[in-house]
């Protein structure tokens, strides 16, 4: 049951004393043994670490995981750290976690939610609905994990008004996997909020919370000093020579210490040769205890043990008070409370296999009317394949599914696995298994889960999907025989009349062979298979398919297609991100953005930040490659944030490279170095990866801002060598004019150059892709001999003018170069002023400063720029400064970012000082245009 707790009236503040050892503040001389306090000798630094961070709840919030082995304390650091709460008047909410709870989705943030459900009203209406799903009070599809993430964080932000909030979780690894998933997530972004989170985790038992990235407190055991001096307190009768072994057998385990006494005398004269793990040890001691107790009360015990101490009898049976009595632990509110894990393990460990069976048996009787509770007591009870429970589970499964408990249903459909009697049943739902695996991002799971069920056999549909899973968590990308092994497939599912599975299976693996080194007959062989599929010729996954299978055979028509539609005409945010999937893959750009940025608003309202994540990856790759920075930096750095929160490798790693490409832009070398050096170091380990080509085009961008030309080309040369690492058929695409300025610049081999140039010539003539015309016009113009270039550069400002900002800016600032060359002054000013007032909207403030350095050389003077206040903000702090000139409020703009009103409210008070402001009305001017128009 959930509690929330006044700790100054529930728990008495514990009596100060002075220990040798500057202990904190608590008396150990008046506990009794086993109460806890006496568990707290030795922890002074990690006492001061918690009290520290209640102390400053009011001024900051955040999270720890106390971690250690069973016995070490960490419950005791807990309750101390509740004391001091209740001192500071702060609310205290708990819940344990339980390991038959961990098979109910949302459990665990259930309790410990309860006590604040009655905020939910004041929730954004996706964000109740979520929740209120989740955790059973409402029916409905299932909900995004990360939605039912915002919904705990607003709940806890909204609650937290009226009192400072400690949340305490003890046994945090036996929390259901997608509570721990949202507390994680919700713990990550209360550094700003008078809220504490504190985990207690068993060392050994692993949970989701392993990759919360949140700071742990590691409990090791006590020094033998302290030992003794524990001993002496909970044990001072025992003589001399037991003392001793007790704590050689405790290992400076204080709870080992405590109550190894008891049983001490049972442990023989010497130590056994290949001694025991210490929870192993302490286990056996418990059971020993257990041995005087009658059969009935054992039998008790084990059901309650079987249960996590739901009382499958009732309460009143003597065999009850028998336990209490022999300090088994405790009755309350319906619930038998094991005194510690431990003795609950022992009562387990303790019985027979064919008594735990039988147990299990009576308690899926007792509980028949919680189905999800008693079909697990079923499974544990099967002594072999049953259908009947198999079944059963499959339906635990998609009511846990339904509820966004993935991991649980994972579970459930593994087990439902090895009690399948038919083989084709089993295969199924090792593939159902498998993908739930993926969705997780559980890569061993996955590929295990899959494997065993293609060595089972599956229907050709799912045998291409678990092939495609299997293919994607391999350390390498695959070949052309692998892509036409899917494209076989798709055609047989397309002859046998199937054809939504068709094209969803050649979906599936397109954005793979997009990067993948194929040759051109295999990617219109494929195309074909596509088009053949009976679906609207402007559907939305066959024009991504289409586009990503074959960019160039199908680029005109993709282009075509795009132009006639727009985003309102499109139902969904996955139709609009497919068609701006489809305009990107085919270098055009300018149509991408509004697909994608339609795409990413009904993401961001429905909280579905996986797929956001996504979009704003391709949303920012579309803008750096526009010229966009400004915009470009905002929502590459929201993208990698939330695809680190949603462990979405290689899109972080496309994130980052787009982010410092920007950076770069803007004059922000030393983090561009570091994003460009995380990336590559998480590329490298896996060879030849096709993203390496964005590695080389961002350090080739870099040493083009840094105007160091020959390692620019050096860089940019690579992505166009069939040999190299860094080779990539179409990322060479975005780089043409990168490729032209640096070889102006430096000494390149122009033969070379221009042979690149001329191959890509082709594509664009063929495709009529407008990124691919807009660089060949300024590229020609850039590399035309000086007599000849004027009406190459009229053609490069026109091409830029239709919708490529950028591009008309630098041919502007080549033109006006170009001019000043010619020793044309006076006409070389105005498209470089022009030049400059684009760049400067942008961000591209190298650019910008390139342009002012070329008026200077033309005789003009331009004012004196400083450095553009808003490129002193991070991209979190502009993105909130940008959304606030809107117009928006605190509410409004942390809806819109997943913060609360009260950390949007700090970002603002930190930003106005950097612009120079102390109104919001003072944000519009102070950032300026974000666009040359």
């Amino acid at each position: 049951m959930p509690r929330l707790l006044d700790t100054s009236e529930t728990t008495p503040p514990l009596p100060a004393v002075a220990l040798p050892v500057e202990e904190a503040e608590i008396d150990l001389a008046s506990t009794r043994a086993g109460s806890g306090v006496a568990e707290l000798l030795g922890r002074a630094n990690e006492l001061a670490q918690l009290y520290d961070l209640i102390d400053a709840i009011g001024r900051r919030g955040g999270a720890l995981v106390v971690r250690g082995e069973a016995g070490v304390g960490k419950s005791a650091l807990l309750e101390a750290a509740a004391v001091r709460a209740g001192e500071r008047n702060v609310t205290v909410a708990s819940a344990t976690g339980m390991p038959s709870e961990a098979r109910f989705a949302f459990a665990g943030l259930r309790e410990l939610l309860l006590p604040f459900l009655e905020a939910r009203d004041r929730l954004p209406q996706p964000q109740r609905r979520a929740l209120e799903t989740a955790i059973g009070l409402a029916d409905g599809n299932a909900p995004d994990p990360f939605l039912v993430g915002l919904a705990a964080l607003g709940l806890l932000t909204e609650a937290e008004a009226k009192r400072p909030l400690l949340f305490l979780v003890d046994d945090a690894q036996w929390l259901d996997g997608p509570s721990s998933e949202v507390l994680g997530f919700v713990a990550r972004r209360l550094q700003l909020e008078p809220v504490i989170m504190l985990f207690a985790v068993r060392e050994g038992i692993w949970s989701a919370l392993e990759e919360s990235g949140l700071p742990e407190i590691h409990l090791d055991c006590l020094d033998a000093a302290t030992s003794r001096a524990l001993l002496e307190l909970t044990a001072p009768e025992l003589p001399a020579e037991l003392k001793a072994r007790v704590l050689d057998e405790a290992a400076g385990n204080p709870l080992a210490v405590i109550e190894l006494p008891a049983t001490v005398a049972n442990l023989g004269g010497t130590a056994p040769a290949d001694p025991l793990p210490l929870p192993t040890r302490l286990e056996q001691a418990f059971a020993a205890r257990l041995a005087g107790l009658a059969s009935e009360t054992r039998r008790l015990l084990l059901l309650a043990a079987l249960a996590d101490g739901e009382l499958p009898e009732p309460a009143r049976d003597p065999g009850w008070a028998s336990a209490v009595a022999a300090g088994v632990g405790t009755v309350d509110q319906g619930r038998f409370r094991f005194r510690h894990p431990l003795i609950q393990s022992a009562v387990a460990q303790a019985a027979t296999p064919e008594e735990r069976r039988q147990a299990h048996l009576a308690l899926a009787q007792s509980f028949d009317d919680e189905p999800d509770r008693a079909v697990w007591h079923r499974a544990a009870a099967a002594a072999g394949p049953d259908e009947d429970v198999a079944k059963a589970l499959d339906a635990a499964a998609e009511r846990a599914r339904l509820r966004s408990g993935r991991d649980v249903a994972l579970a459930a459909l593994e087990r439902a696995a090895e009690l399948s009697v038919d083989r084709g049943q089993r295969a199924m739902r090792l593939f159902r298994a498998g993908e739930l695996a993926f969705e997780l991002g559980r890569a061993t799971d996955s590929s295990r889960l899959m494997n065993a069920a293609l060595q089972l056999g599956l229907p050709p549909r799912e045998r291409a999907l678990a092939s495609l899973h299997v293919e994607v968590l391999e350390p390498t990308w695959s070949g052309a025989a692998t892509i036409r092994s899917f494209a076989a497939i798709a055609q047989e599912l397309a002859e046998a009349g199937h054809d939504s599975q068709a094209l969803q299976t050649l979906a599936a693996v397109s954005v793979r062979a997009h990067w993948e080194h194929l040759d051109q007959e295999t990617r219109r062989d494929v195309a074909q298979i596509a088009e053949q599929v009976a679906a609207a010729p402007d559907d939305p996954a066959r024009l991504a398919t289409l586009a990503l299978f074959d960019p160039v055979g199908q680029g005109a028509e993709i282009v075509r297609r795009v132009r006639q539609i727009a985003p309102h005409d499109v139902a969904d945010p996955e139709g609009q991100f497919n068609v701006g999937q489809a305009a990107s893959a085919v270098w055009a750009d300018n149509l991408a953005l509004p697909f994608l940025r339609a795409a990413s608003t009904s993401y961001r309202a429905d909280g579905r930040l996986m797929r956001l994540a996504q979009t704003l990856v391709f949303e920012a790759w579309a803008d750096v490659r526009q010229g966009a920075a400004r915009v470009a930096i905002t929502a590459a750095a929201e993208g990698v944030h939330l695809s680190e929160e949603t462990r979405q490798v290689r899109f972080v790693v496309a994130g980052q490279l787009a982010q410092a490409i920007a950076a770069v832009e803007m004059g922000a070398d030393e983090a561009a170095e570091q994003l460009i050096d995380a990336a590559e170091a998480t590329l490298l380990p896996l060879g030849a990866n096709p993203l390496l080509a964005l590695v080389a085009l961002a350090r080739g961008r870099q040493a083009l801002a840094q105007e160091r030309f020959a390692e620019a080309h050096a860089h940019l040369r690579r992505i166009f060598d069939p040999n190299d690492a860094a080779f990539q058929q179409f990322v060479g695409g975005w780089a043409l004019a990168d490729l032209a300025d640096a070889a102006i610049h430096g000494d390149a081999d122009r033969e070379v150059v221009d042979n690149v140039l001329l191959e890509w010539d082709a594509v664009a003539t063929a495709t009529g892709a407008p990124h691919l015309v807009v660089q060949r016009r300024y590229a020609k113009a850039v590399l035309a001999d000086e007599g000849d270039a004027e009406p190459h550069y009229e053609d490069a400002m026109s091409a830029g003018a239709a919708g490529w900002p950028s591009y008309a800016a630098r041919a502007k600032l080549a033109y006006g170069a170009w001019l000043r060359r010619q020793h044309r002054m006076a006409e070389s000013r105005a498209p470089l002023r022009e030049a400059a007032r684009s760049f400067d909207a942008l961000g591209l403030l190298r650019f910008a400063e390139r342009a002012r350095r070329e008026l200077r050389a033309s005789g003009e003077t331009p004012r004196r720029r400083e450095r553009e206040a808003w490129a002193q903000l991070t991209p979190q702090e502009l993105q909130i400064a940008q959304l606030a000139a809107e117009g928006r409020s605190n509410r409004e703009i942390g809806e819109r970012l997943y913060l609360s009103h009260r950390t949007v409210g700090s970002h603002l008070y930190r930003l106005f000082p950097k612009l120079g402001v102390t109104t919001r009305a003072q944000l519009r001017d102070a950032l300026g245009p974000t666009s040359p128009d």
